[in-house]
């Protein structure tokens, strides 16, 4: 035993003197011996006593490999290895410590009792070092313990070198023992081709076909991941010899990801295979002059689909360039600038998409003699109304007493924008009447709206209800309008006699004028109106609430003057089959309730149509671009009941991603120069893509925490060229502008690393390490806590025990005076 303050036994002395000096003249004298004892102890603890023993409990460090190159069963083997370990552990100390790039930590369902030690994924179990492990090992050994490393592994390092880490172990005295896993076998399968994209969109599905060899017939079991995360299981049967796989998947994170195949057999082993893919996240410009809510579903599917959505209700600050996909929704595409529809005729030409929803905005433009840039793109073209000549409308109001206050108000803003709605040719007239009727606006055409509208805006109720009388007026002035489509309508909320209403709409039949009934409120004759409306050719409604008034008195002037808008109930029906369908069930979907007439062109793709033969969906490929044309609407107008329809979400993103560009702005190719072990990068720039007045700066990423600059330098007119040495180094390497540009893409490159051709086991090396550490190779895992005739000099504090000492003695002489029952007077 040793003292660090020896000084201190000096005085240890003093307070057993005290004790003597004071035994004959005290009773209290087990109190005065424990005092006397406890003041000893204090001052001995004070003199910080040592003892030095030989420690023979042992620390283990299990270096488990769960690198790329072991099998499954290396792993049940090497997980049943720690398990026997970890049930000897006894008084010891163990850590498992799983390897093969680096270490890692267990997770959690390994550290489980009875869990599987799993297979290290991704990048990081693309190598093995056996260095940086026992290293690593090395260094979590516990001080104090005897020191051991188990080392658990197939042998075959591909990184680092272990013989250092050997004779580092050998000069600390650690023994290394080493157990021997067999390795995963050559496999029989051979992977002879592989084809896959080195681009796509993220949430885009996309194919990789595969040729398999294989020796015999039998199943295959074939696991696709990306940056170690597994994408999809699937089974196969291959026939012996060469066997045609083709698989289709999707990834949602953008950037330059490894993707990694593996094919599974239980007679003829297992190849794997890696290749960099680039994802890129695709963007909209969306043009609406919609208030967000009215297509609000529209919009968080697509950004639900992965896409990011630009949304402008002008002209965009942003080139179009920028974007992959271009959607007008409901936008009156006539009244963008010239040079704005070429600017997106050139965008489509390069390879962008162009995604055209028709609406009610949608509007024709009279004396039109050719085709502009928009027009040339799209693969249809709005239709002229059906009346090259014009349409005549007159319109007949009730403006009795009763129609007072909000009827008569709705009534004028419903014939205000029906005016609103026509075209200069068109003639419009407005008919009042009450006991008597009077022209508000006499037959005109349809030329000054302003004026005409504050005409109507005058309409005042008053007196009685007779309809006859005015509709045989406006019947008789209706009629001989130069006009293709000669249309009535009528609008009360009373009851009338019917004179010989009947007899003058049949008559109208006869001469191609359509009327229409509207009735308002409860106190209608309907079966008047009805039978009007049925003789003339024309439709009826009945409104208890006059809210929606204007929109039916527009939709059916809209729909008998052969407008370019059609609004009724019609369902879609599938002319030719297309991928943009699949899973869709476009069988299922509910009616639309109004479209937009188009022209298709004769090249073009007619996928849907409405009303029997009119154009729903026209795709077509112009350029290097798609450019597609829905004559309906994605909101609730039209399109309520498809919002609500299972396959509404499905449709919307097959039709967006079936027009993204497969083809970019810049190219970028990276490659592996072998004699140089250089990484070199091609740019190339597209067709009419300017060259950017500043290259962006260029990093490449890598493993082990690669980051390096890659220099660019333009080599020829479009084409730049960036060059990088990596020597030999393997994996994944990212080329990543700082900033994104779509001049200078980002790409990547993968050099295989030798971990996923490592067959077999290295056991030679193995006992090599064991022979010279002095460790032992494959002993009894139970053994593993032998300290082997080995020991600690380990020096025991033992100021801690006499202080505890002190502290317990002091409370049995507290309780001795306090309670006198509890022990009797010394």
């Amino acid at each position: 035993m040793t003292f660090d303050r020896a000084w201190v036994l000096a005085v240890a002395w003093l307070p057993l003197a005290w004790a003597a000096w004071e035994w004959s003249r005290t009773r209290r004298r087990a109190a005065l011996a424990i005092k006397a004892i406890t003041l000893t102890a204090i001052l001995i603890a004070l003199a910080e006593p040592r003892l030095s023993v030989d420690e023979t409990k042992v620390a283990v460090a299990v270096l488990v490999d769960t690198s790329a190159s072991v099998s499954a069963a290396d792993l049940d083997r090497a997980s049943q290895l720690a398990g026997s370990m970890q049930s000897a552990e006894g008084r010891n100390w163990m850590r498992v410590v799983p390897f093969a790039r680096s270490t890692r930590d267990l997770d959690a369902a390994e550290t489980r009792q009875g869990g599987k030690i799993r297979e290290t994924s991704g990048e990081a179990g693309r190598a093995t070092d056996l260095e940086a492990a026992v290293r690593e090992a090395i260094a979590s050994l516990p001080s104090g313990l005897v020191p051991r490393v188990a080392l658990i592994s197939d042998g075959k390092e591909n990184k680092g070198s272990i013989a250092r880490a050997a004779w580092q172990a050998q000069q600390l005295g650690i023994p290394i023992d080493t157990f021997g896993l067999a390795g995963k076998p050559r496999p029989g399968l051979r992977l002879e081709s592989i084809n896959l994209p080195s681009m796509a969109f993220t949430g885009e599905p996309f194919a990789i076909d595969l040729v398999v060899s294989a020796p015999a017939a039998g199943p295959v079991d074939i696991e696709l991941a990306a940056e170690g995360h597994t994408l999809s299981k699937t089974q196969a049967s291959l026939q012996a010899g060469e066997n045609p796989v083709r698989m289709h998947t999707s990834i949602n994170t953008p950037g330059a990801l490894d993707l990694s195949l593996a094919i599974h057999s239980a007679t003829a082993g297992e190849i794997r295979f890696e290749q960099a893919v680039t994802l890129r996240r695709p963007k909209v410009l969306y043009m609406t002059g919609d208030p967000p809510a009215q297509d609000q579903h529209l919009t968080d599917l697509l950004a639900a689909a992965q896409f990011d959505v630009e949304r402008v209700a002008d002209l965009p600050n942003s080139r179009l360039s920028d974007h992959q996909l271009v959607i007008f929704n409901d936008w009156d595409l006539e009244s963008l600038p010239d040079a704005f529809k070429d600017d997106v005729e050139s965008y489509v030409k390069q390879g962008g998409g162009l995604l055209v929803i028709a609406g009610e905005k949608s509007m024709y433009r009279e004396g039109k003699t050719k085709m502009d840039a928009l027009d040339r793109t799209l693969p249809a073209t709005l239709a002229p109304p059906r009346s090259p000549e014009g349409t005549a409308v007159i319109l007949i109001i009730d403006k009795s007493s009763s129609m007072e206050g909000r009827k008569i108000e709705l009534a004028r803003m419903a014939a205000s924008g029906v005016v609103e709605n026509l075209r200069p040719i068109d003639t419009v007239g407005v008919l009042m009447f009450d006991n008597s009727f009077e022209w508000a606006v006499t037959p005109r055409k349809a030329e000054d709206r302003v004026a005409i509208k504050r005409l109507i805006a005058g309409i005042r109720p008053d007196g009685g209800t007779q309809i006859a009388p005015a509709l045989t007026e406006a019947y008789q002035r209706v009629l001989p309008t130069a006009a293709t489509y000669k249309h009535i309508v009528l609008l009360t909320d009373g009851i009338s006699e019917e004179g010989d209403s009947i007899d003058l709409a049949k008559q109208a039949m006869n001469k191609k004028v359509t009327i229409s009934t509207v009735g308002l409120g409860q106190d209608v004759n309907r079966s008047y109106l009805e039978k009007v409306a049925a003789a003339a050719g024309g439709k009826s409604y009945f409104l208890n609430d006059p809210q929606g008034l204007e929109q039916i008195l527009l939709h059916d002037v809209l729909e008998h003057t052969g407008s370019t808008a059609v609004e009724k109930l019609m369902p879609a029906e599938l002319v030719k089959p297309a991928e943009i369908l699949d899973g869709v069930a476009i069988g299922t979907a509910p009616p639309l309730k109004g479209y937009v007439r188009f022209i298709p062109k004769p090249t073009a793709d007619m996928i849907l149509r409405i009303d029997r033969k009119e154009p729903l969906l026209e795709r077509w490929q112009y350029g290097l671009g798609r450019s597609a044309v829905f004559t309906s609407d994605a909101k609730p107008r039209w399109a309520s009941e498809w919002i609500a329809w299972k396959g509404f979400d499905k449709f919307w993103t097959n039709l967006s991603r079936d027009l993204l560009p497969h083809s970019q702005a810049g190219e970028a190719v990276a490659e592996f120069d072998s004699a140089n072990s250089d990484l070199v990068v091609n740019y190339r720039l597209g067709p009419n893509v300017d060259d950017p007045a500043v290259i962006p700066e260029i990093f490449v990423l890598g493993p082990d925490d690669f980051r390096k600059p890659l220099p660019v330098k333009k080599i020829a007119a479009g084409t730049y060229q960036g060059r990088l040495p990596l020597g030999q180094r393997q994996g994944l390497f990212r080329i990543r502008p700082l900033e994104d540009s779509r001049a200078f893409p980002e790409a990547g490159l993968y050099r295989p690393e030798a971990e996923l051709n490592d067959y077999g086991a290295n056991e030679s090396l193995l006992k090599q390490v064991s022979a010279y550490t002095g460790g032992r190779f494959q002993p009894d895992p139970r053994n593993i806590f032998d300290p082997g005739r080995r020991s600690i000099a380990t020096t025991l504090q033992l100021w801690p025990a006499f202080l505890a000492l002190a502290v317990a003695l002091g409370l049995a002489e507290l309780v001795m005076r306090k309670w006198k029952g509890v022990m009797g007077t010394a």
